[in-house]
């Protein structure tokens, strides 16, 4: 199975800064959830709705008998192919239980599957946008632009991480965001769970084109 071509370019190459606008080709949307035992915090979970024109492009090669749903099957043929690569980068995750940011220590446990309806949409955005600037835009950053959602409406391909923290902690951070900006994950405000405060922090910040930054959400959770 060739899976998640686009996702793998976007973590897999080496992106480099570009003369463009600074504009998303992917955009997810993040849900942040929190489980706590004993008073205290032991895992974070994240899950990651991909846009609809990003979506039409990764289902197929996921959905190996096309029935619009993920067998165990595929989940796992999925994970073995994509967790190696995102663990290269971190999983794109920075979390902290005291005064130092630090990378998930573990694997994550994955699933995926398909919100059908979409559980995502947003307005239109040029996602090829700064790929039509007048240098050229490096291979790595260029895109073809989908046809568009099916005609039987929007789906999300949706991927759910879920990390376990070092050691069990009454408070902690999370953010996770793309660098280069190549992807932008903005977390779902109406999601954020008890306890938590959503807010933005001028240390982390994705640049799709150097100069013009867009600071990343963090997450973060204190217990009594």
């Amino acid at each position: 199975m060739r899976v998640a071509c686009g996702l793998l370019l976007a973590i897999a190459g080496l992106l480099l800064s570009a003369a463009a606008q600074a504009h998303p080709h992917i955009w997810i949307q993040q849900v942040v959830r929190v489980v706590a035992k004993d008073g205290k915090y032991t895992h974070v979970e994240i899950e990651w709705r991909f846009d609809p024109f990003s979506s039409e492009i990764e289902i197929p090669l996921i959905d190996e008998n096309q029935d619009g749903k993920f067998s165990a099957k595929e989940v796992k043929t999925l994970a073995d192919e994509m967790m190696p690569e995102l663990k290269n980068y971190g999983y794109l995750t920075w979390l902290n239980t005291g005064a130092k940011d630090f990378r998930p220590t573990q694997r994550p446990a994955f699933s995926a599957r398909v919100d059908d309806p979409a559980s995502f949409v947003l307005p239109d955005w040029d996602r090829s946008a700064g790929d039509k600037s007048g240098m050229a835009m490096p291979p790595n950053k260029r895109t073809a632009q989908p046809d568009g959602p099916r005609k039987q409406g929007p789906r999300n391909l949706v991927y759910i991480m879920r990390f376990a923290l070092p050691e069990p902690s009454k408070s902690f951070s999370i953010v996770t965001y793309d660098p280069e900006d190549f992807m932008r994950l903005e977390i779902d405000k109406a999601s954020v769970p008890a306890g938590c405060a959503l807010s933005q922090n001028p240390a982390h910040k994705a640049e799709f084109v150097r100069g013009y930054p867009v600071l990343a959400d963090i997450v973060t959770c204190q217990l009594p």
